[in-house]
């Protein structure tokens, strides 16, 4: 008897799923790549796995990455960049910080530059560079 795929492993083959930290980027052989939020693509992936396959690659994947709110792809792939700016952006910032080159990606102008502008920085400070908190005074009353 055959082995039923599940519409992941026929959304999938052929394709490479790369995690990386908060981030996932899925590189599918002859139809591009894009990059998603790697919680975003685990509740698609469980979806995707619960479903029996057509066994259309095509049809496959499109009903695979609708499953995907947001994300970012590179230039002539399958599926375009999509997303609200603000989740948009989040994502790219996400990449920057995994070494990606934002300007190889279908990223508006602006949110590169936003992005490019903001570097990340850690904001805390050590015990050595605060101040030592102050006492509050007491009064004595006789």
């Amino acid at each position: 008897m055959a082995r039923t795929l599940s519409l992941y492993d026929v959304a999938t083959h052929n394709g490479r799923v790369i995690r990386q930290g908060e981030i996932v980027q899925v590189v599918m052989d002859g139809a591009g790549a894009f990059v998603c939020a790697a919680q975003d693509f685990q509740i698609a992936q469980k979806w995707a796995m619960s479903r029996t396959g057509s066994g259309n690659k095509v049809t496959d994947r499109g009903r695979f990455i609708e499953k995907i709110e947001v994300l970012i792809s590179r230039p002539n792939s399958f599926v375009s960049t999509r997303g609200s700016s603000v989740p948009v952006e989040r994502l790219a910032k996400a990449m920057k910080q995994a070494g990606y080159d934002l300007k190889e990606w279908n990223i508006a102008r602006d949110v590169i530059a936003s992005v490019e502008a903001k570097p990340v920085q850690a904001t805390k400070k050590t015990a050595a560079e605060e101040p030592p908190p102050e006492e509050p005074s007491v009064e004595e009353q006789p």
